[in-house]
């Protein structure tokens, strides 16, 4: 994919005095993560010289207006090598955000196709972290960068990379629809909670966390080479196929209830997995599908959900690859998924799992994990800007640790997306399609 650099601005909070925002056990778990990459997709037929001279520059306004209400997204970081101090957000005048603006002459209606593609042309699309700054006592690395990209007559491609550990995905998605509603319509529809005093276990679970985390240096740029091996593709439930779904588990496993929507796509995802496994003939080996879970308001005492942060913990469901195979597959995963879901709802599991974090993820080091990302409750595509809803979201960065980003679909449903080589694609798509036909039948 070629993409050419036209532009480059720093931009600026409309307003906003000094602040620091400490980070806890929640965001500092993120630290070493890779960078989150993703890009939102809108058609539209523009020139370069409107692109340019009117949408770039409305497109500024708008997010400088929006960043004042979102200062730890222009902030910097702070990484401190001394042991004495703790890592924090810190927003200082003059801190901005990154902002690339490009063209591409690539196909666009193949950027915002849901078939597979190659994964490693889509990272054209977001942008560069800045360089962070070292110096003797800390390493300061920003929280944001943006792109524009402009397909002439074609669409717009909006991309960001953001550190993980600044805030989640639905910190990050309320950012994105209030730079939308302000560029639309001047309209701001979310303001962000940054209380940190009643956080539950705050106090004894950050000074553990980052007594583990501090000797591991923050990822500060991207340092993994493109997946070139591998192709994406973004598979899609529709509300009908998830009830029918549910009808499913309902009818065969009457003690689960009615499981949510979550639980079946995560259960379909992770039956079809392993039935399309063509290296692994061990019907024993145990494995797992861990997927965050928002816990805001199920904390004591609870946070709203426009707590700004991070804010989740991880459910573990575990299932022998021989029951996920077989022909109730289905069934058990969403059984296991939803007592993990069970579990990973409890106020006491917070404390609990971030104790014996490290423990608990040992245990699934050289394991079959699928790794979940996002929130199948996340409406990415309803971010308009005045040009409609997205067509299209990727979530770009999960090429490097192998997750499934799950997310709400742009007309309702759930939608998958990943990446994998592309053999395996062409088995996965084959069984997800067969199974979801055989179901159609209920």
């Amino acid at each position: 994919m070629a993409v050419k650099i036209v532009e480059s601005h720093t931009v600026s909070p409309s307003s906003g005095e000094h602040t620091l925002l400490p980070l806890l056990y929640f965001d500092l778990i993120w630290l070493d993560f890779v960078l989150t990459e993703s890009f939102y997709v809108y058609p539209l037929k523009c020139s370069e010289s409107r692109f340019l001279e009117t949408i770039v520059v409305n497109l500024i306004h708008s997010l400088s207006l929006t960043l004042k209400h979102f200062l730890p997204l222009s902030s910097k970081i702070i990484f401190p090598l001394s042991s004495a101090a703790m890592p924090v957000s810190r927003y200082t005048n003059g801190d901005s955000v990154s902002l690339t603006i490009a063209t591409s002459d690539d196909d666009f209606s193949y950027v915002a196709s849901n078939r597979p593609k190659a994964a490693d042309g889509l990272h054209h699309l977001v942008p560069q972290m800045p360089a962070a700054v070292y110096s003797s006592d800390v390493i300061k690395f920003s929280a944001l960068a943006i792109q524009l990209t402009l397909f002439p007559n074609q669409g717009i491609c909006i991309g960001f990379t953001h550190h993980h550990s600044i805030c989640d995905a639905i910190t990050f998605s309320a950012f994105v629809h209030t730079w939308a509603s302000i560029n639309k319509s001047n309209v701001i529809k979310y303001l962000p909670f940054y209380g940190r005093d009643s956080v539950q276990d705050s106090g004894k679970l950050t000074i553990a966390q980052w007594n583990q985390m501090k000797a591991n240096r923050p990822t500060v740029s991207p340092t993994l080479p493109l997946p070139s091996d591998k192709v994406r593709a973004t598979f899609h439930l529709t509300d009908s196929q998830i009830d029918k779904l549910k009808s499913w588990v309902a009818i065969k496993k009457p003690s689960i209830g009615r499981p949510s929507s979550f639980v079946v796509a995560c259960a379909y995802l992770w039956s079809c997995l392993a039935k399309s496994e063509v290296d692994n003939d061990d019907d024993d080996e145990t494995q797992y599908l861990c997927s965050p879970v928002n816990c805001r308001g199920r904390l004591d005492p609870p946070l709203p959900e426009n707590y700004f942060g991070n804010c989740s913990i991880q459910l573990i469901a575990a299932l022998s690859h021989g029951t996920l195979k077989g022909n109730d597959g289905f069934v058990a995963a969403a059984e296991a998924v939803a007592d993990a879901v069970k579990i990973a709802v409890k106020s006491t599991r917070v404390s609990e799992f971030y104790e014996n974090r490290s423990e608990i993820f040992s245990k699934l080091s050289g394991k079959r994990v699928v790794w979940v990302a996002g929130s199948s409750k996340i409406d990415h595509c309803g971010a308009d800007y005045g040009w409609g809803r997205a067509v299209k979201y990727e979530c770009v960065h999960t090429d490097f640790n192998g997750a499934v980003h799950l997310c709400k679909g742009r007309q309702g449903g759930i939608d998958m997306g990943f990446s994998m080589p592309k053999p395996n694609m062409f088995s996965f798509t084959s069984i997800f399609n067969k199974y979801l036909f055989i179901n159609s039948n209920l």
